[in-house]
């Protein structure tokens, strides 16, 4: 029957793409989306008829606004907004839920951890940490998900990256793998191109049909650019210095420019040109093959002229710029790769898996699980304009996504033809902001204080004009009035990096964590002294190098809640060792997409131990708050399963946790308060009408604790089902 009522939409989808082009902006109408969605569902459909596959039940209303949620905002609803679908009648609900949540700023959270883990973005990345280039980088990445910029002009932004992060923070991109130009192709070719090309730097990949020569030759686009910057100035500057010393004897010059004075001068002058070093330049470098190329079809050493694996004609050479010729012909819809894999890609996001697996190993026997379902992905994905969060809205209004998860585990090798998304554990990140969610009201708006980096882009873009207009007798004027101070402050450091290795050959980590610390005191002391001169004294030098606490500090929405209970992509990224995020598999961001979603002792633990049961049944979290408003222990224990499981408790278990709570000896529960409040207004407030509410709700506190704590150590909980 299904069959039948697709046939007469044909004209009506066909109709309808051809509106694309009038439509403004890039925003598509519900009925467009209503209508891509089916056609999706045709070509499943058919598959299904194909394949004879069975096709799961539909899951309920409760599972599937679960499923919406974790998949698009990376959290589970709150009660108030599980509350809100179910009572909500209306018959397109579900596709108003899709465009509410993909417009909220919880879709901005979740989709930077994506690009998080496919750029491996770190707060404090080797290339440029200096002035904190990681923090600026991904600053960038967030404004790039906030103006729903396309894919296709980000990967554009990205590959084509020059100047300083403070002009253009796409520079991170290669900052991320400064001095490994190399590696940054085969990066670049993973992510973009679906292809995996590392083993052929080397030699002829064993397993796929690349070359070393077309390895090099891909390469050779990008070798040129440099990650090191300033160089202008520190040639204006030696300029000046050969001006001074003319006439001299080579002899005298040498002598001069050994001198203990020199030295101290010329360290100077690299502490004020420190901060304009990182950046990316075009240079024009050349590559060489290495000098041990074997291959016949060229000599070691020989230079590579730049050529692109894939459809080569399809390269516009009369760009100028190598650079930008290599970033037009990777988003090129010629290149046969390019949107391939992102529409692979997204459709993994959303399903568990791509049509072709791995997702960024491609090679030119792969097989598609569904062939036509990816060229018509692909089509769609050009049709968008490469918007993902249209092509999202798209893919969680095909009826597939609203069916019973496929549990069986799946090889590579085998084909899957989505009859339902795949069952998985949640990810880190998910786990975490889902429990974050239960702990903190509002939890989606509550931010790091980006403030504190747009100052910072500010007032380096600030220094580098500065430093840019100082004569070069200026600038060396300036490098001598802090010469003695900054000889100080490095002999300082020289001695406590002395005490750091004394400390650490007797074992002393204490000491080894406090030396360290002072050290860092020390250069950034050493980092203001030069801004300082360089900017003035009523300059903020500090802005530069250091960052700032969050906002929420002082907004009263999360007054008296900790600071450490913020969305994942609001903190240090990836999070310290031992933290949650890391216990449950956050990547290191070494790899590409280095997650891991694998079970372990230690998760067990901290799902049975941690603590985070602090935040989490503190009176004014949001759970707490929810129970307390509930009167009846019936009314509670619904209370607990709709928040953490988001649905109904059954009639079994919900006997089943009456008689635990009914069963448990009765003990008043404590009221946790402030250690510094008073005797005199602890009295008041037990006394006062909250109070005595607060008493009375809790008073068989523990045993719905025990409850929720079961609850988040079910498989329901930390899986997406």
């Amino acid at each position: 029957m299904k069959t039948i009522f697709f046939a007469p939409l044909v004209f009506l989808i066909t109709l309808q793409f051809t509106l694309y082009a009038a439509l403004p902006g890039d925003i598509f109408s519900s009925s467009i989306i209503q209508a891509e969605a089916v056609a999706i569902d045709k070509i499943l459909n058919s598959t299904y008829q194909k394949r004879n596959v069975k096709i799961p039940a539909k899951i309920d209303e409760s599972a599937l606004v679960r499923r919406l949620y974790l998949s698009l905002v990376g959290r589970i609803p709150t009660f108030e907004e599980i509350n809100s679908y179910l009572s909500d009648t209306s018959v397109q609900k579900k596709s108003q839920l899709i465009e509410k949540l993909t417009e909220s700023s919880g879709y901005n959270s979740h989709m930077f951890n994506w690009w998080a883990d496919l750029l491996r973005l770190k707060s404090r990345m080797r290339g440029g940490n200096q002035i904190q280039a990681g923090q600026l980088y991904n600053h960038w990445v967030k404004e790039q998900v906030v103006q729903n910029v396309p894919f296709d002009q980000m990967t554009y932004s990205l590959v084509t990256a020059e100047g300083y992060p403070w002009e253009n923070g796409a520079v991170g991109y290669y900052l991320r793998d400064t001095g490994m130009p190399l590696d940054n192709m085969s990066n670049t070719a993973q992510i973009f191109l679906g292809t995996q090309m590392v083993c052929a730097q080397c030699h002829n990949h064993p397993f796929d049909k690349w070359t070393q020569m077309e390895y090099y030759k891909m390469a050779s686009f990008t070798y040129g650019i440099s990650t090191r910057m300033g160089q202008g100035l520190q040639k204006k500057i030696g300029q000046y210095f050969y001006q001074q010393t003319k006439g001299l004897s080579k002899a005298e010059k040498k002598k001069l420019g050994n001198s203990q004075k020199a030295q101290v001068l010329r360290k100077a002058i690299q502490e004020m040109v420190q901060p304009l070093r990182y950046g990316a330049t075009h240079t024009g470098r050349k590559l060489n093959l290495p000098h041990d190329y074997q291959y016949e079809d060229a000599k070691p050493k020989t230079v590579v002229n730049s050529e692109p694996i894939f459809a080569p004609d399809s390269l516009n050479k009369e760009i100028e710029n190598p650079v930008n010729a290599y970033g037009q012909w990777i988003i090129s819809t010629n290149n046969p790769r390019f949107t391939k894999v992102i529409s692979n890609r997204m459709w993994k996001k959303v399903f568990g898996r791509g049509i072709i697996e791995p997702v960024d190993d491609l090679r030119d026997d792969s097989e598609s699980s569904i062939p036509e379902l990816l060229t018509h992905l692909e089509s769609l994905m050009v049709r968008v304009k490469y918007d993902l969060k249209e092509f999202q809205k798209i893919l969680h209004n095909v009826e597939a996504f609203e069916r019973e998860a496929t549990g069986r585990e799946l090889t590579n090798v085998e084909k899957y033809y989505f009859e339902a998304p795949i069952l998985k554990r949640m990810s880190a990140e998910q786990l975490w902001d889902s429990i974050v969610a239960l702990s903190i009201p509002e939890v989606d708006e509550r931010k790091a204080d980006s403030s504190k980096v747009e100052l910072r882009l500010k007032n380096f873009a600030n220094y580098q004009k500065q430093v840019d207009d100082l004569s070069e007798k200026k600038f060396v004027q300036l490098a001598k009035k802090g010469a003695k101070e900054n000889a100080r402050i490095n002999n300082n450091m020289n001695e406590i990096q002395l005490k750091i290795r004394e400390a650490q050959e007797a074992d002393d980590r204490q000491a080894v964590s406090m030396l360290r610390r002072e050290y860092g005191k020390k250069r950034n002391e050493q980092k203001s002294l030069f801004a300082g001169l360089v900017m003035g004294s009523e300059f903020d030098v500090q802005s530069l190098y250091r960052g700032g606490k969050s906002k929420t500090s002082s907004d009263p929405r999360w007054k008296g809640y900790s600071g450490n209970l913020m969305r994942a992509s609001e903190i240090e990224t990836p999070a310290p060792p031992g933290h949650f995020l890391r216990e449950f598999g956050q990547s290191d961001r070494e790899v590409i997409e280095n997650a891991s979603s694998e079970s372990s002792v230690p998760q067990a633990l901290t799902l049975l131990n941690g603590v985070f049961y602090k935040a989490l049944f503190d009176p004014k979290s949001p759970l707490s708050k929810n129970l307390l408003q509930a009167e009846s222990s019936e009314e509670k224990i619904k209370v607990l399963f709709l928040s953490i499981l988001n649905r109904n408790p059954s009639a079994q278990e919900l006997t089943q946790s009456l008689a635990m709570v009914t069963s448990s000896p009765k003990v008043p529960y404590q009221i946790p308060l402030p250690k510094k409040v008073s005797p005199e207004k602890k009295k008041k407030y037990l006394n006062s009408i909250e109070g005595k509410k607060q008493k009375l709700s809790y008073y068989n506190d523990r045993d719905f604790r025990g409850i929720a704590w079961s609850l988040i150590n079910t498989r329901q909980f930390s899986f997406i089902q």
